[in-house]
């Protein structure tokens, strides 16, 4: 069995997606291992978006019991730019199993996000020169890898040795990112294993692992059929990507609905969210069909990001005790976990990739009702679009 071990819940959507794309059978937990027979076991986290300490004390038990087995392969999901505290989490791996040795390579080239001479571009542009250099949590102030690497994993990291140059072999103890331009590189870098090394990076990255240590058969799956009714669509996510989608979306025969400004305060009363539960009930009654988000404009008080992550979840827990729903879509990672934690549910198993990155389950022993998750800068695919034209 392999585990992927990821720092947040759409990335380890994204994994899911590509073990699905190979006919393996794949179960997902949050911050838990599964106690499921199955060839992939991909643990969500949601250390990203908490402290360094946190992220380190997540992994550092996850580790725990993971590596129990001696013989486990083990892979380390980061995000493709690098952002949360990739070194903490890979001391915290560390100080459980002592590897010697690490190949970390986050680039994913076919969607130009590459390293050329130790510098990470996205396109043509040196990543501190994008959009994600303005990321709330994780800007991104240098597109030298090693220096983006240590300026987000300042406290708790423990890896002090890089090896920066294109990978020929591994020949000393330490950390190891090479240049990637091409899917060839992803391939030569797969190929750096064994029981001394721990190899850590992006969904593009596992994929060629998974390819080079168990030459699966890609598999074409006929998609299942989404209903058109009995769905609820959540967008925690601020990417303009998801805005757009909104606004596309609502005026449609999709009804939408979004924060009233009692609930975007630091404080709000229990009976202020109770009340808007029910108007959310009400509306959803007559189409069966309903897009939550929490504001078309940006929110901005001590803690927002936390308190109403935590107020969707408590309203969407609201909100499938009471309908009837059968597709829930939500995009946004943090908003996800969120969801799920309000809700218990911790196993879930997925069943089909709608497109990479967007992926759909069932919850363990809800048959009934079906998951699916999408990153927020990722675009809604044509199976779920088509329900809210």
């Amino acid at each position: 069995m392999i585990t992927v071990l990821a720092d947040d819940i759409t990335g380890a959507a994204e994994i899911a997606g590509v073990c699905l794309r190979y006919g393996l059978k794949v179960t997902f937990g949050i911050d838990t291992v599964p106690n499921v027979e199955t060839d992939v076991c991909v643990i969500a986290t949601d250390s990203r978006s908490r402290s360094e300490l946190d992220a380190y004390r997540t992994h550092y038990q996850l580790a725990k019991t993971i590596f129990k087995d001696p013989d486990s392969i083990v892979f380390k999901k980061c995000d493709s730019v690098l952002r949360g505290y990739v070194l903490t989490e890979l001391s915290a791996l560390l100080d459980v199993r002592k590897f010697k040795k690490i190949v970390l390579q986050p680039a994913n080239p076919a969607s130009g996000r590459c390293i050329r001479d130790g510098i990470y571009y996205v396109g043509t542009e040196k990543i501190e020169h994008t959009d994600f250099a303005r990321d709330p949590d994780f800007p991104a102030s240098f597109s030298e890898v090693k220096k983006l690497l240590l300026s987000r994993s300042a406290k708790y990291n423990q890896i002090t040795e890089f090896h920066t140059a294109i990978l020929s072999g591994l020949s000393e103890n330490g950390l190891y990112v090479s240049d990637c331009t091409t899917v060839d590189d992803l391939i030569k870098g797969s190929k750096l294993s064994g029981t001394e090394t721990l190899q850590c990076g992006s969904a593009a990255f596992f994929e060629q692992i998974l390819l080079n240590t168990y030459s699966p058969i890609k598999t074409s799956v006929q998609p299942e059929t989404i209903s058109t009714g009995n769905f609820l669509l959540v967008s925690g996510s601020t990417h303009s990507a998801s805005r757009t989608a909104s606004d596309q979306f609502n005026g449609n025969r999709c009804p939408a609905a979004s924060f009233p400004a009692a609930l975007l305060q630091v404080k709000t009363e229990q009976g202020s969210l109770e009340a808007f539960a029910a108007e959310l009930y009400r509306v959803w009654s007559q189409d069966k069909n309903l897009i939550l988000t929490i504001s078309e404009k940006k929110v901005d008080f001590p803690g927002s990001s936390t308190i109403l992550k935590q107020r969707m979840g408590q309203l969407v827990k609201l909100l499938v005790e009471k309908c009837e729903i059968k597709e829930l879509f939500i995009e946004g990672g943090a908003t996800t976990y969120s969801i799920l934690n309000c809700l218990n549910w911790k196993t879930l198993i997925p069943v089909e990739e709608l497109s990479p990155g967007v992926v759909r389950m069932e919850i363990l022993n809800t048959p009934s009702m079906h998951l699916t998750l999408k990153p927020g800068s990722y675009s809604w695919p044509e199976a779920i679009t088509a329900l809210l034209a």
